[in-house]
């Protein structure tokens, strides 16, 4: 299973803590900070007991502060989190260097220990392929009798694996800019060595040199430049078949371009190079966005032909859906499939494939994280109904068995470990926080009086009541908080402290959590969240309910009346 430690531990939330958005100005930080230090200094309470707990909260709120009114602080913040403020090597006594000049150190701090790592480091990728033969399943053995009258027999269908191939490749980073792959593919018929070296150039562009012994050699450059900041080429040749005694020198000249924000445009031109007529142009356009991707290409030279890829990103779902055709002189195919990302480091994609040629084949794709295990099932040479049919809706149904039956339990299961291992990590800190909030709500009580008095005076916002925390639990409840018990199992009580941020009859929340608001923390640690609110405005009675990282800002325009035009006495 997958798995993020480095996430595992929580981390403060200096915005979250003052109620501020990430665009907040210099005179907002300090607004906020002095706001909550009128609730939070020492010297606003007498009681002893008091006066402990809002030092406490004090200190909380005046380290958020220091860190977002120092424009230096604040730029390793908003880079790294508060890791960066801890991490060796800064120089944050040079009060002289700007946000930009800090950003750039700390990359020269991450450069370094790049660097150091280099010869610690591969990436090394495997790729499995497996053809499998099923055409006896729709295409039966034609030298069987099958008008013998002679039915003690049973047909079964063969299904062989008519070849396998596997290769790898491992890269070995020399320095930040040389880089050395070596690769290897075998497969039941042959296989191949190759290696090849990278160079990346200081003048927007990189060249590479590449050589492949195994079925005759192969030797290849390619130079990629950035001409204008739009404009791009790359060229490449290759010299193959040496060892059949003649030489096949292949070249090939790109240029791109960009025809918009989104859009691309490239032509090609490729071939022998002692051959006119194994010469090919190409153009293409691309459209890239964050819900689709289409591909349109026109290709002429010896074989004609057009071709066009269209895929639906569903970002939400971790789902691609894609359709490609292809007609051309010589051949033409249409394929459309689904790409499935199952969890962070396991994709699963299934692609039926009709092609004039070849006939009927299903590819089944499986990624695990580097490594990629391929079977292109040939299920018919022909192009007929029942094989399309079978490559189509099998692959649907046995998805949804193997999701419901086998894949969401091992989830569930894997999420409530990871959930029950944060939890314990952060136990220790998740008591602290808890105390907080309660220390912080009983400080509140003053404040969130006085404000309650002045909104009713002038009819203006009061928090009848207010939830956090488990998502599904609060859609399941419709009641209220009996207000002996604050803080509840898995939700909180929030009333108070929404109470204290109204200002001028206006609650505004921004699109962080809100975990680390004041008087608020993390009830159900790693689950889903909400937060609820029922209040008067204006005599008049509403709910609005949002997700966890979602802004707020009440009284809303269309808010939805849910009880009496009247509030409760």
């Amino acid at each position: 299973m997958d798995s993020n430690s480095e996430n595992d531990f929580l981390e403060e939330d200096y915005y979250s803590v003052l109620n501020l958005p990430k665009s907040a100005s210099p005179e907002e930080i300090t607004y906020a900070y002095r706001r909550l230090s009128k609730i939070y200094h020492p010297d606003k309470h007498v009681d002893e007991n008091k006066k402990k707990e809002a030092e406490i909260l004090f200190n909380k709120t005046q380290k958020a502060y220091e860190v977002l009114k120092d424009p230096h602080q604040r730029a390793i913040y908003d880079c790294v989190g508060v890791k960066g403020l801890k991490t060796e090597g800064w120089e944050i006594v040079h009060r002289t260097k700007t946000p930009q000049e800090i950003r750039e150190e700390y990359e020269a701090l991450a450069r370094d220990r790049e660097e150091r790592m280099l010869r610690l480091r591969t990436n090394a990728r495997g790729v499995f392929i497996a053809k499998i033969d099923a055409t006896d399943i729709f295409e039966p053995n034609q030298y069987l009798d099958f008008d013998n009258e002679d039915d003690s027999y049973i047909y079964i269908p063969t299904i062989e694996v008519s070849s396998m191939s596997m290769s790898m490749s491992t890269e070995a980073p020399i320095t930040l800019r040389d880089t050395i792959v070596l690769s290897g593919n075998l497969s039941s018929r042959s296989g191949s060595v190759s290696s090849s070296y990278k160079r990346l150039l200081s003048t927007n562009g990189w060249v590479k040199y590449d050589v492949t012994a195994g079925n005759g050699l192969h030797v290849g450059a390619k130079i990629f430049k950035m001409i204008t900041k739009t404009i791009f080429g790359t060229v490449e040749g290759s010299l193959n078949d040496l060892s059949s005694g003649t030489l096949k020198p292949i070249g090939r000249v790109l240029l791109g371009t960009s025809l918009g924000a989104r859009t691309t445009g490239y032509i090609s031109l490729g071939g022998r190079l002692t051959s006119i007529k194994h010469t090919s142009l190409s153009t293409e356009v691309e459209h890239n966005t964050e819900r689709s991707y289409c591909m349109c290409k026109l290709e002429i030279g010896l074989a004609p032909a057009i071709s066009v890829l269209y895929t639906w990103k569903f970002i939400e779902q971790d789902l691609l859906l894609r359709i490609y055709a292809r007609a051309g002189v010589l051949n033409s195919k249409l394929e459309y499939g689904v790409e499935k990302k199952v969890s962070k480091l396991n994709t699963f994609a299934a692609t039926v494939q009709i092609d004039v040629i070849n006939g009927v084949t299903l590819k089944i794709k499986f990624v695990r994280a580097s490594q990629t295990y391929i079977f292109p099932i040939l299920l018919s040479h022909d192009i007929i109904t029942p094989p399309i049919f079978y490559a189509t809706f099998v692959p649907i149904v046995s998805w949804f068995v193997a999701k419901n039956v086998i894949l969401d339990p091992i989830m569930k299961d894997y999420k409530n470990r990871e959930i029950n291992k944060q939890r314990e990590i952060n136990k220790k800190r998740m008591a602290e926080l808890r105390q907080e909030a309660l220390s912080a709500i009983n400080l509140m009580m003053a404040t969130m009086e006085r404000i309650v008095r002045e909104e009713t005076e002038k009819r203006g916002l009061i928090i009848i009541f207010a939830k956090y925390g488990n998502a599904e639990l609060i859609n399941q409840s419709v009641q209220s908080f009996d207000n002996s018990d604050t803080l509840q199992p898995n939700i909180i009580d929030v009333t108070v402290p929404l109470q204290c941020l109204v200002k001028d009859s206006q609650l505004i929340l921004h699109s962080t959590t809100k975990c680390q608001l004041p008087g608020f923390y993390d009830p159900c640690i790693g689950e889903d969240k909400v937060l609820i609110v029922e209040y008067t405005h204006r005599d008049q009675n509403y709910e609005v309910k949002i997700n966890d990282n979602e802004a707020l800002r009440i009284p809303r325009p269309h808010s939805q009346l849910i009880r009496t035009s009247t509030p409760p006495s």
